[in-house]
């Protein structure tokens, strides 16, 4: 099979998306344990650490939106045409989604008036008053992670039908 030669993206992207990826993984079990937790001490740390990533991650969210509406990258060749919308729409949710879900979790910290027990080092409840928020969070944090997982099915269908694309992204050597 002839494979197509795919141009790694800019070493500052590749930075971007796996600084993001790294943090986004670190986010889901501490979001996960904080939820559950009894132990007052875990759950302070815990928010406090999902806190900090999550602002991190908006911060490189910005930057990386920035960067893909500036530098556009073409879709790897020799997709089909519902194959190319569906590549663009999860390439795009995947990248605007952690910013809806920074305001959902920042909508539970305010709508539950957490603010001032986090300034003050003091444990969130374990159980939350007010859940809308808190729930959609969560579902977006369900929903999110189920889209990841149709993002890299994508990836690994590419590479194994089409191409070396994970070369992309700085993972191997192109081989055409």
């Amino acid at each position: 099979m002839d494979r197509p030669h795919l141009d790694p993206f800019p070493r500052a992207r590749q930075s971007l998306h796996w600084a993001i990826a790294a943090l986004i993984l670190a986010m889901i079990p501490t979001g996960l344990i904080m939820a559950r937790t009894l132990d007052d001490g875990l759950r302070l740390g815990l928010y406090q650490a999902h806190l900090v990533i999550g602002w991190t991650v908006v911060a490189l969210t910005i930057a990386r939106l920035v960067v893909k509406v500036r530098r556009k990258v073409p879709p790897p060749p020799g997709l089909a045409p519902w194959n190319l919308r569906l590549h663009g729409a999860v390439q795009w949710t995947v990248a605007v989604f952690p910013l809806v879900l920074a305001l959902s979790g920042m909508g539970a910290i305010l709508q539950n008036d957490l603010t001032p027990l986090l300034l003050a080092g003091e444990a969130p409840p374990a159980t939350l008053a007010e859940t809308q928020t808190r729930d959609g969070h969560m579902v977006g944090a369900y929903a999110f992670t189920a889209l990841l997982v149709v993002h890299v099915a994508g990836v690994v269908r590419y590479q194994a039908t089409r191409g070396n694309v994970l070369v992309r992204m700085g993972i191997g050597r192109d081989q055409g």
